[in-house]
């Protein structure tokens, strides 16, 4: 239901606010929504920008009717993830499209990458994750933004609208991902297949290859061994003993810190491989 959308749109009028959609610009919306606009009501959120040549980038459009068909078809499919809507005390796009371009990339000079904003399921995810003590510098002259997430629609407002720098680093870049560690277990399964695929039919003829891995993910996470040559020691090293007799201490020992506790099985494993040798 697009009821709580069509409230918010209306409270906003009523208080003096005026509407904007923040949309991808690939969405089959587009072109009937700016075929009724002049250039000052709509802004190409890539223009200007290093990702001027990208095609269909994310658009700002100021809404004078509640009631525009367009529009009316969005409300009524919000599973599509087309955007969000958002308020402006004024009819300006300048300071908005400004905030939003400065905050388009993220990452150091010549390694940088594009941060998703316009797409409602990264923004709801930043909004839910946020303390409101930060929403000022993320919505920056949005008076209030009204999205859709888990399947209703939220809306929040800003505590202080305004024009404010971009952070370094800024804190919605710390949102928790959902699909993380989906995305990770299935990375690390097709690792495995390529580089380990004997060892790993060895495994998958006495236990769920899934859901060993989950288990030794788990140490992962508990023994806060996150970077990558600790998750590929961890994962290898277990799978290489899953069918043979371990002679290495895996647990960490009392008081003994993560990295210290990598170190040394570590070396524990290179003692083994010597002994073997």
């Amino acid at each position: 239901m697009d009821d709580l959308a069509h409230h918010w749109m209306a409270r906003q009028q009523q208080a003096g606010q005026r509407l904007c959609l923040i949309l991808d610009g690939g969405h089959q919306a587009c072109e009937r929504l700016l075929a009724v606009r002049g250039v000052p009501q709509y802004r190409s959120l890539y223009a200007q920008t290093p990702l001027a040549q990208l095609a269909a980038g994310p658009l700002i459009l100021l809404l004078e009717h509640a009631g525009e068909p367009a529009l009316l078809s969005l409300l009524q499919h919000p599973q599509t993830n087309w955007g969000w809507l958002g308020s402006l005390a004024t009819p300006d796009l300048t300071g908005v499209t400004q905030h939003w371009r400065d905050r388009l990339l993220v990452g150091p000079q010549g390694d940088q990458a594009l941060y998703r904003f316009h797409d409602n399921r990264t923004f709801a995810r930043a909004l839910e994750h946020l303390a409101p003590q930060h929403w000022p510098s993320f919505l920056g002259p949005l008076v209030s933004v009204c999205y859709w997430h888990a399947q209703r629609w939220h809306n929040v407002d800003n505590p202080a609208p305004g024009e404010y720098p971009a952070p370094d680093p800024a804190p919605w870049l710390n949102t928790p991902n959902p699909q993380a560690n989906a995305i990770l277990h299935a990375n690390i399964l097709r690792y495995l297949l390529a580089r380990h695929s004997e060892d790993l039919a060895a495994l998958v003829e006495f236990q769920d290859a899934s859901a060993w891995l989950a288990h030794v993910l788990e140490q992962a996470r508990a023994w806060q061994w996150n970077r990558p040559q600790q998750l590929e020691f961890l994962v290898v090293r277990r799978l290489e003993e899953a069918t043979r007799t371990s002679v290495i201490r895996w647990p960490p020992m009392i008081g003994e810190a993560p990295e210290e506790h990598f170190q040394r099985v570590v070396e524990q494993w290179r003692s083994v491989e010597k002994i073997d040798e």
